[in-house]
């Protein structure tokens, strides 16, 4: 009898009510996990705007996108061309029809533009305009730099809300750092695929945009979801470099500059897609003669949330990158900055990649200090500056007020890398934001908390 009660008890009682329980959490997270908030409609101004350049199908070629109003694709009249010259010998003036896209999204439709410059001269200096029967552009000039040694920009998620904060920070990065050859993102460059949030980047941009190359991988906040995620069009169409792959879908890119060349991957495609990129990264990485090997990708292959965080982006990517002898993985996603270079022996050589989870928005989340981390950082908006000078590999982090943060240096010589690290005697920044107390309920603020006091309590004080 009480056999047949407890059988009754689960059939009839507790199974529905777990079944009613799930029902009811995956109704109340479905709008997180596949809902998109509604776009505002908007009409493209009957002008050419959000002018970017950025890199080309080689070393000696540059993209420039653009977006303009309606037009028929077939009617001669609404063809926009890109004028550009060599400052050197402006009388040889090159005009490319540029190729248009009409591209509607949930809110509105607008012509998105790029051309191609090609056998562009290493130590030149090039101007150029975009024209159309109804308006032109002003001259933009930019610089094919030469030098071997070069250093360039890396931003995590930036994700600015509709107010900015980016826009203010970008000016005064670029104060400090006038010299560096192009800017690199890693994702999440926006909060969501929406014509107002891409007003965001582009006033953050501002004329940095038409001066230096500027790159970014895909971010999970430019996907649009839903029971497939779908990477949004007008991300490809700003930055027509990626080889977008008609059977995979998968948005990758690879480029070279100077000794070093860098991979770009999509981590956000659903896992059955990881391994057409796998395959690529392994034949690129094989087929790369520079020096320096750079990954970059959105989610990072050693979570700095949990064990069980990413592990089809580790699974699939993790040995092709250590096997091919990657020096240097960037990585965004976790609002947290974390640096690591692990598997480093007696001597100071490193087997490993040295791997930089960074990120430079207002929005910070908590962190569980996992895994093997020299060096944290919270409550700030960070971002490196990397530099390649010969045998030299050298990543320094600031904070949003210009402060060194974190330096590390990889020298490779003779087939062996030495890392040295200076950040380990500058004091680590580990604290709960304001953002995060204002935003979060009280009990992940305690969480949160409690999780630093661990992990101070766990650790030797020094840098502290």
């Amino acid at each position: 009898m009480d056999k047949f009660r407890r059988h009754y008890i689960l059939k009839f009682i507790l199974l529905p009510l777990i079944i009613l329980a799930l029902l009811i959490w995956v109704y109340t997270r479905w709008g997180v996990w596949f809902g998109n908030p509604p776009e505002s409609p908007y009409v493209v101004p009957n002008e050419i705007r959000r002018v970017l350049l950025t890199m080309g199908d080689d070393a000696n070629s540059r993209y420039v996108s653009w977006q303009d109003s309606c037009f028929t694709e077939d009617d001669e009249q609404s063809a926009e061309f890109l004028d550009y010259y060599c400052l050197s010998d402006s009388s040889n003036m090159k005009s490319i029809k540029s190729i248009p896209t009409r591209y509607r999204s949930r809110a509105g439709e607008g012509f998105y533009y790029h051309a191609l410059m090609d056998s562009l001269q290493k130590g030149e200096t090039y101007t150029y305009r975009i024209r159309s029967s109804k308006d032109t552009t002003l001259w933009y000039q930019f610089e094919m730099d030469s030098a071997t040694n070069y250093s360039f920009l890396y931003f995590g998620d930036v994700q600015d809300e509709l107010e900015g904060g980016f826009d203010t920070l970008l000016p005064s990065i670029m104060k400090h750092n006038p010299k560096v050859s192009f800017l690199l993102f890693g994702g999440d460059l926006i909060e969501r695929p929406m014509d107002c949030y891409w007003n965001v980047v582009f006033r953050s941009l501002d004329t940095f945009a038409t001066r230096y190359p500027i790159l970014s991988v895909p971010g999970n906040h430019e996907y649009l979801k839903g029971l497939t995620r779908t990477l949004e069009r007008r991300y490809t169409l700003t930055f027509p470099y990626f080889n977008v792959d008609e059977e995979s879908d998968n948005a990758i890119y690879t480029f070279s500059r100077g000794d070093a060349r860098f991979f770009l991957l999509d981590s956000n495609k659903d896992i059955w897609k990881y391994a057409s990129q796998r395959s690529w990264l392994k034949e690129q990485l094989n087929k790369s003669a520079e020096k320096w090997k750079i990954v970059v990708l959105h989610h990072p292959i050693h979570s700095i949330k949990g064990a069980t965080n990413n592990l089809g982006v580790r699974a699939f990517f993790d040995g092709v990158i250590k096997d091919a002898g990657v020096d240097l993985i960037l990585q965004g996603h976790e609002h947290g900055y974390a640096r690591s270079a692990v598997d480093t022996t007696e001597k100071g050589l490193v087997a490993s990649p040295l791997s930089v989870v960074s990120y430079c928005s207002q929005k910070d989340y908590a962190l569980n200090f996992y895994g093997d981390v020299e060096k944290w950082g919270t409550d700030d908006r960070y971002y490196q500056q990397i530099s390649i000078e010969n045998d030299s590999l050298i990543l320094k982090t600031f904070g949003a007020e210009h402060n060194l943060y974190d330096e590390v240096v990889i020298v490779k010589k003779n087939g062996e890398r030495h890392l040295i690290d200076r950040g380990k005697t500058i004091p680590q920044k580990i604290q709960v934001s304001e953002w995060f107390k204002k935003t979060k309920s009280r009990k992940k603020v305690e969480k949160f908390e409690r999780s630093i006091e661990e992990w101070k309590n766990g650790e030797s004080q020094l840098g502290l």
